[in-house]
């Protein structure tokens, strides 16, 4: 999948194009950015994004390449061993997909750079490929920036798409957490005897004492005459 839009900035133009494909038959997910202008900004420096205002044209790309197999990946081991520590804080975290990243710059016939780092926080949108999608589950972003591994979470309500705001360029494994809605508290029902029973049978039990000791007495009154 490849997409180019075109970014007027100032005087110049800076074409952004995002690529992402799969090495599976899985489709690669729909990857983009929330504002463009603050990726512009986040990328070139201030003296390239001058060059830029008065006038000269740009190019700007990003490569994404997804594997249903995160193993397969170089950086798998470092990634993993991140998830693993970042467990023990957020609960069992889950792998999903990896996603190995690239970006690349170029102001007018300039060299060709490469980017590693941001200079600021961007809005990364990446679609959940629909495998990975259930209910009561949470996502998050783990990327590996030359062998620093940064945990994002996924700060929209869309169940289908995983928004993080990030600083960095590198490969990354979408991971998830399945929750589970608070088990109700079964309510234990409690049996007892109401107090009107308990005042009713010693009335009862009265009674029959009453009517056995007068009988009683009755009966050795005869035995008496």
């Amino acid at each position: 999948m490849r997409d180019t839009t075109q970014i007027t900035y100032g005087d110049g133009i800076v074409s952004v194009e995002l690529i992402s494909e799969s090495r599976s038959d899985i489709p690669a997910p729909t990857i983009r950015f929330g504002d463009y202008e603050q990726l512009l900004e986040s990328c070139f420096t201030k003296k390239e994004l001058e060059e830029i205002l008065e006038g000269e044209h740009a190019n700007l790309t990003f490569s994404f390449v997804m594997s249903d197999e995160p193993k397969e990946i170089a950086e798998y081991d470092t990634l993993s061993s991140a998830v693993s520590r970042a467990s023990k804080n957020f609960g069992e975290l889950s792998e999903g997909i990896a996603l190995e990243a690239n970006a690349v710059k170029r102001v007018d016939a300039g060299e060709e750079l490469t980017i590693d780092n941001l200079a600021g926080n961007v809005e990364l949108q990446i679609e959940i490929p629909l495998y990975l999608i259930r209910e009561n589950r949470e996502y998050y972003l783990m990327t590996d920036s030359l062998g620093a591994c940064t945990l994002y979470e996924d700060y929209d309500t869309e169940a289908d798409t995983l928004s993080v705001n990030t600083d960095t360029v590198g490969t990354s494994m979408l991971l998830y957490r399945d929750t589970y809605p608070d088990v109700p508290v079964t309510e234990t029902a409690t049996f007892g005897v109401k107090p009107q029973f308990v005042f009713g049978g010693i009335v009862i039990i009265l009674l029959v004492l009453w009517h056995y000791v007068t009988g009683a007495r009755r009966q050795k009154l005869k035995e008496q005459r």
